[in-house]
């Protein structure tokens, strides 16, 4: 009889392992799920920027040929422009030696206008030399009386002759003073402009030689835009490869995540027969361990219903109190939590009592009251902390007033009419006597909960053995 015990026990033992592993295997598989969800993100993200580098890539070997266009017509017209200004800095040499024999003129006609003015000079002299001659020529002729008469008309000819000439000297000298001026002048004129040229010259020279490297470097620019153009091309080419490979890649991760969910779904029915074979085994009495934790949770459900009805039926706590929904969400928790009219009550009377169950055995993790939607009204006084704003800190901290009502156990445990169902899942962020834990597969025991012939949810103890 103690042999067939022993093997009871270790069968009941095995069977709730096997669940354990379902339970861990299914949280590996999830884990990997989101990570291909994650992945598939994220090549999503990756073929988004590939396409519009591709995209951009397309513009600057589009900008590239354009700019090579530019360059070569820039060159011609620089090359253009050279010959131009070669062509113009040849005339321009011509028109300054064409200035400068220019000068040489002005200068000689200068010359001749000093010779002009001396002559008109000595023609002035002598007029007034004739003048003279004349004036003592009538004199002589007034003193021969009637036989210098004819004289007389003589001498006052050559004196008009005198006259005449010394006006016309008078008009050339004056004339040839302007001359000379005007000549002195065009000589100034001339040296400055035989200067500027000189000046324009030298900078006409340093034109060429600008557009003589302007054109060099425009010449290299071009040679730097074709090797542009084809590295461009190259890349190119090597994004249209990638995104062949990337295709690849994307259509492997779909099958992989497809696949997964397959598998995920498959070892999630399979928890959940493990569940119900556990479930059995419990109820079956051959598990002794996991009994003695179904007797203590069937033990303190009595006690928290026989608590609550006692502050019921003193007017401590409203019916309508205990089965509120009306849940409303607490302003800035993240993750979001709620309260309703239930929650002041439940936080001094039901947590202590938590806390105290939780203190009589090391392998207890957790001791709640859950709704039939999954609510918390409160929690453990080690998962009701103040929320700090860290994420990681609220969500395994702050558990008092989240709702917790996923697809899987906890579903079918608030639909069960039993009186009382086991479990295994995974309970992430729970605290055992040995440490924390990020995460920990849970052994759980539902008892459900029942006030004036209604169903409000299940006391629920979580263990570890």
């Amino acid at each position: 009889m103690l042999q067939t015990n022993k093997w009871i026990d270790e069968a009941a033992k095995l069977c709730g392992d096997v669940a354990v592993d379902c339970s861990d295997t299914a949280g590996t598989l999830e884990l990997a799920a989101r990570a291909a969800d994650d992945l598939r993100r994220e090549h999503g993200a990756l073929e988004t920027i590939t396409d519009k580098l591709a995209s951009e890539i397309e513009s600057v070997t589009q900008a590239t040929e354009e700019a090579r266009e530019l360059s070569d017509a820039a060159r011609e017209k620089l090359e253009a422009g050279n010959s131009t200004i070669e062509s113009s800095i040849a005339g321009f040499a011509e028109m300054v030696e064409l200035i400068n024999r220019l000068g040489n003129h002005i200068a000689g006609f200068a010359a001749a206008m000093d010779q002009v003015k001396r002559a008109s000079q000595s023609i002035d002299n002598i007029a007034r030399t004739t003048n003279m001659l004349a004036l003592n020529a009538a004199i002589e002729a007034q003193k021969a009386g009637q036989a210098g008469q004819t004289f007389a008309v003589v001498a006052a000819e050559v004196k008009k002759l005198a006259l005449d000439s010394r006006a016309a000297a008078v008009e050339i000298t004056g004339t040839v003073n302007s001359l000379a001026t005007e000549a002195e002048k065009l000589v100034v004129d001339i040296d400055a402009g035989i200067k500027g040229s000189d000046v324009a010259k030298a900078q006409f020279a340093n034109m060429e030689e600008l557009l003589g490297g302007l054109s060099q470097i425009v010449g290299q620019v071009d040679e730097r835009t074709s090797e542009i153009a084809e590295n461009t091309a190259a890349i190119n080419k090597g994004l249209s490869e990638s995104r062949n490979v990337r295709l690849a890649v994307s259509m492997a991760n779909d099958v992989m995540h497809e696949r997964l969910q397959l598998a995920h779904s498959e070892l999630n029915e399979l928890e959940m027969r493990a569940n119900r074979m556990f479930d059995k085994i419990v109820h079956s009495g051959m598990s002794k361990a996991d009994s003695e934790f179904v007797q203590l949770a069937l033990e303190k459900r009595d006690e928290v219903v026989a608590l609550t009805e006692r502050a019921i039926a003193s007017g401590a706590l409203g019916i309508d109190q205990l089965f509120d929904e009306n849940l409303e969400l607490v302003p800035g928790s993240n993750p979001p939590r709620f309260t309703s009219s239930l929650t002041s009550w439940a936080d001094a009377n039901w947590r202590p009592f938590f806390d105290q169950t939780k203190a009589l055995r090391p392998e207890i993790l957790t001791v709640v009251c859950t709704s039939r939607t999954g609510f918390l009204p409160t929690h453990l006084s080690e998962f009701s902390l103040q929320p700090t704003g860290d994420l990681a800190h609220d969500t395994r901290f702050c558990r008092n007033g989240r709702v917790f009502n996923d697809e899987g156990i906890d579903k079918i445990a608030k639909a069960s009419e039993q009186d009382y169902m086991m479990a295994v899942y995974r309970h992430t962020g729970a605290s055992s006597q040995g440490g924390n834990r990020d995460s920990a597969v849970v052994r759980n025991v539902y008892v459900p909960m029942h006030f004036q012939g209604r169903r409000w949810g299940d006391l629920e103890i979580a263990y570890i053995l």
